[in-house]
């Protein structure tokens, strides 16, 4: 059994990060209508391009550090002089490989010519300061909520005040990803409050301490980014960078529902590492298949309700420039359940990533030949069909070789029966309601959506 202390740690860390992830959601949405008609899908499509590119650069910084780190600072927390340690470490091997992943970028930057995507050396300095992944073993998150919540703020306000035409790219890309670096070096000061203290190791024990584990964890973090971020760097160059930006805002809407799904995933990976560590089995298997229920029951009406209302939401976040933003929508809807089952954080935790490794080659492969098949002749919606195959693709797979572990036949069946209900929720829906074009039709369509998903709740599925 858990004890009621880390029942409570459990419990707050998820109001923490849900009370940072709702406030990051709310501040997007209120700031993605603003810089679509500002910015223009041009500019924008420079953006995400940039940040795609900049994407691969930083996975080589970290090369497996995030997750990793996060894993060995859960299993040694109570034990302070290992935990010094392996921070030491961690940050030493950190820094190395993110000042060669500047040398690298920025040889890029020189190639491509255009001066602009030196800006988003940022990134990488914001991801050589980062501290999140001690604070997350820790589990500390409340610090973590805390300071994402000014920064997240801080950083919508200075858009509104200073980004103000087309011509202000460079400032939006600074003040986006410089409260960031800044909110990442106030973090260096707050050690204390882990009972760490900021120094350095010998690298070269950095390296041999932590390259082999940090490896396997980073391959796969390669592999997913190949088929996430790898869409918009093909299309840049197979397409154009218009269909970018077309591609990539519609996907963030999704993203952000992905990302307020896997809150509890996020907060219960060091506890999970944490339990397996201590062979902790049952109690193991009690929480994965409370966090794939939760998952479900959120993520399922949520792609529903997507492809309900895509078209307005579309009206509402974006300009007339983004055609087919709505398609794009539809298509990805589903990689939120998908996503959202945090098989990731749980095949880390198992100690299973040569397995997740070779499901994600298959899905990187997958998407590289579907790429170059769609994205020449369908541009976004191409883009948007590759992720969608690709990901069902690898989560098949994924659910498929934990078959010795959980009973899928109770996931399966879980899932059925909620797609059924919520199926039958979208079919009325449409039936009574008609098309939804308009934001008092989308409303409605909303409202009456979660009442009735409520109602299916509280009388049936709250009881499985």
């Amino acid at each position: 059994m858990i004890c009621p202390l880390a029942k409570t740690r459990i419990l707050n860390n998820v109001f923490y990060n849900g009370a940072v992830q709702t406030s990051s959601i709310l501040l997007n949405l209120l700031l993605m209508p603003y810089i679509t008609r500002v910015l223009g899908k041009d500019a924008l499509g420079i953006n995400s391009f940039g940040q795609a590119i900049v994407g691969y650069f930083v996975l080589l910084g970290n090369l497996g550090i995030t997750i990793y780190g996060a894993k060995v600072i859960a299993e040694c927390r109570d034990d302070t002089n290992r935990k010094q340690q392996k921070f030491a470490e961690c940050v030493t091997y950190q820094f190395f490989f993110n000042v060669i992943a500047i040398l690298l970028y920025n040889s890029w930057v020189i190639l491509q010519g255009d001066y602009i995507y030196f800006l988003f050396n940022i990134i990488i300095l914001t991801s050589m300061t980062d501290l999140s992944w001690a604070y997350t073993g820790m589990e500390r998150f409340d610090l973590i909520a805390v300071r994402n919540l000014v920064i997240k703020f801080v950083g919508t306000l200075l858009i509104f005040l200073f980004v103000k035409q087309h011509e202000d790219l460079s400032l939006f890309i600074i003040i986006q990803q410089g409260v960031l670096l800044i909110s990442n070096v106030v973090f260096w000061f707050e050690l204390d409050k882990l009972e760490i203290v900021p120094r350095f190791s010998s690298l070269t024990l950095s390296l041999k301490n932590i390259f082999k584990p940090a490896i396997f964890v980073f391959i796969p973090s390669v592999f997913t980014s190949l088929y996430l971020s790898l869409n918009k760097v093909m299309l840049g160059y197979l397409s154009s960078i218009d269909e970018v930006a077309i591609y990539d805002y519609p996907n963030r809407l999704v993203r952000i529902g992905i990302t307020f799904i896997g809150i509890l995933g996020t907060v219960m990976m060091p506890r999970l590492a944490y339990l397996h560590h201590n062979q902790s089995k049952q109690e193991y298997q009690n929480k994965t298949k409370d966090l794939f229920r939760y998952s479900l029951l959120i993520s399922v009406p949520a792609f529903f309700l997507l492809e309900l209302v895509a078209l307005p939401l579309c009206d509402i976040f974006f300009s007339e420039t983004f055609e087919g933003a709505d398609m794009v929508i539809k298509i990805v809807a589903p990689t939120l359940i998908t996503s959202g089952l945090s098989l990731y954080i749980i095949y880390v935790s198992l100690n299973k990533m040569k397995t997740f490794l070779n499901c994600v080659t298959i899905g990187a492969l997958v998407s590289l030949v579907l790429n170059i098949l769609l994205m020449p002749h369908y541009g976004a919606i191409g883009a948007a069909i590759s992720l969608l195959a690709t990901e069902m693709v690898v989560h098949i797979l994924l659910l498929y070789y934990l078959r010795s572990i959980y009973s899928l036949r109770w996931l399966l069946h879980y899932l059925f029966k909620i797609i059924a209900i919520c199926t039958s929720i979208y079919v009325l829906l449409v039936i009574v309601l008609g098309d939804i074009l308009s934001l008092l039709e989308m409303c409605l369509a909303i409202l009456s959506y979660g009442i009735l998903y409520g109602l299916c709740f509280l009388l049936y599925l709250r009881k499985m």
